[in-house]
């Protein structure tokens, strides 16, 4: 055998190897859920577990395009005429830099029953490639559910075809009951996680405080990574998605999204850079690429504006704060809009068509603020102050209507003093990463104000009886799921 051959035969047999197994790294996501349906998402990982966190990283240099010097990497930088040089170090790739999970090809498939039922009664989907196009990641659309159920869930990967299941991940989800159901919800809402700030080494805290409360759904409201945070900015397509991978492999991340069905809305750090229009780019990473990669890694439904009926007493409004955003060039010679006009009008339809007991907007970025006079990203700043008048005064027109906004870093409950709306907000997820606010003391508008730690908002609905109306109780936890501020808000 000559030496061409034992080459061939070694490379084989490393192309073997490395395909025997598929693994799960980053879990699963469900999200979407409603009465019938629910989306799983699914991803074939190389490894069984995400790089370690005290491993090597890349470093990146930044050369202007037009003068040909280099630009100093800088957080909530928009690099847009950079052209990046992301360098390993010896030994080292996309897949074992620290947190890594890089994807792998396989098969995957989705089981599914009602939790409890006999085993016969399982649900298979057929199985299907992993699409390395998409990052190695598969969606399934489980459809003809049962309103107002509990499901059992099991995620099977395989290699090839030809192989046996390597990797199996469980779970549960919880479908929505019909809109005629007089039933009771509980639903968490959460924002802005930054990877350099976690407070676990598993992870975040609040993931096991939000599971403690067996929510039914949860709302991620944007900034679930930070691309233009840390050592490692994502300026191109490639460490986009390795800061999902670093931080949906998290223990406490996985094991709460395998149990709890979730829909992710999205900002600016998570589709860019710090306040990025449509149109920007961070270096070999364009705005149009952020919208993908979101998709990509969150499985939302289409358009990303869309509504959520949760029973009788509940129906939720998902904003789309992005997508729509006029350009920063435009604004410059028209009238800035952050939802667009296609969404305005689907808000004020959908708002004056419900009949649900308790109405609730959740917006990426604040309504009613206040904001901090340097920011100029949002309706309660003065750059957007005639479209936010505008959506504040329809808001106004409907009754038992509560905005719930993330983006601030700082928890507050506050009412607009002209429309009388109360928005809260969730705040950070964890206390390193909260702040921005520097007045201690509440202004008129505050009915609370909690600026130094970090948390995430609950809600509960509880169901009308013969002698009591239905209520939704609103509360500002901290980390750890203690309760700092709650307010019951009875139907008018």
């Amino acid at each position: 055998m000559n030496r061409t051959h034992i080459l061939v035969l070694l490379s084989l047999a490393t192309a073997l190897s490395t395909a025997a197994h598929a693994h799960q790294a980053t879990g699963i996501k469900l999200t979407e859920p409603t009465a019938h349906s629910i989306t799983v998402w699914t991803r074939i990982t190389r490894e069984a577990e995400r790089a370690a966190d005290d491993g090597p990283l890349p470093t990146t240099q930044l050369i202007d395009r037009t003068t040909g010097k280099e630009i100093p990497l800088k957080d909530n930088a928009t690099y847009s005429r950079a052209r990046p040089t992301v360098t390993f170090p010896p030994g080292a790739d996309l897949g074992s830099i620290r947190g890594a999970a890089i994807g792998a090809p396989g098969q995957t498939r989705v089981r599914y029953r009602p939790t409890g039922a006999p085993n016969a009664t399982w649900t298979e989907t057929p199985w299907r490639d992993v699409d390395s196009h998409q990052d190695f990641t598969a969606t399934f659309a489980l459809t003809q559910l049962t309103p107002g159920t509990r499901y059992e869930v099991a995620v099977e990967d395989r290699p090839r075809a030809d192989a046996r299941v390597t990797s199996t991940t469980t779970g549960c989800f919880v479908t929505a009951p019909l809109a005629s159901s007089n039933a009771t919800t509980t639903f968490a809402v959460m924002s802005c996680q930054q990877y350099e700030d976690r407070d676990r080494p598993d992870g975040f805290a609040i993931y096991p405080s939000m599971l403690a409360l067996k929510p039914d759904f949860m709302v991620n409201t944007g900034d679930a990574v930070y691309y233009d945070h840390g050592p490692v900015h994502a300026v191109n397509v490639d460490l986009a998605r390795y800061h999902w991978a670093r931080m949906y492999g998290f223990p406490t991340l996985r094991d709460f999204h395998r149990q709890v069905a979730s829909f992710f809305m999205k900002d600016d750090h998570d589709t860019l850079t710090n306040d990025s229009h449509p149109g920007d780019r961070s270096a070999d990473l364009t705005f149009a690429e952020g919208l993908r990669v979101f998709r990509e890694q969150t499985a939302p439904s289409e358009p990303p504006y869309r509504t959520l009926r949760w029973g009788r007493h509940l129906q939720v409004w998902f904003l789309e704060g992005r997508d729509y955003r006029s350009s920063s060039e435009a604004d410059r010679t028209q009238t800035p809009t952050i939802l667009g006009a296609t969404q305005i009008a689907w808000l004020e339809r959908t708002l004056a068509a419900s009949d649900a007991t308790f109405r609730v907007v959740i917006t990426p970025t604040p309504m009613v603020g206040p904001d901090r006079a340097s920011k100029d990203d949002n309706y309660a700043n003065k750059g957007y102050v005639i479209e936010g008048t505008t959506i504040r005064t329809l808001l106004a027109r409907q009754p038992n209507l509560t905005v719930i906004t993330g983006d601030r870093h700082w928890q507050y409950v506050s009412r607009d003093a002209v429309t009388k709306i109360e928005e809260w907000s969730v705040g950070a997820a964890t206390d390193s990463h909260a702040g921005g606010w520097s007045e201690e003391t509440p202004r008129p508008e505050h009915r609370f104000l909690r600026i130094k730690f970090g948390g995430f908002l609950s809600g509960s609905v509880a169901a009308s009886t013969a002698t009591a109306p239905a209520a939704l109780t609103l509360r500002l936890h901290d980390t750890a799921g203690k309760v700092a501020f709650s307010d019951t808000k009875v139907a008018r």
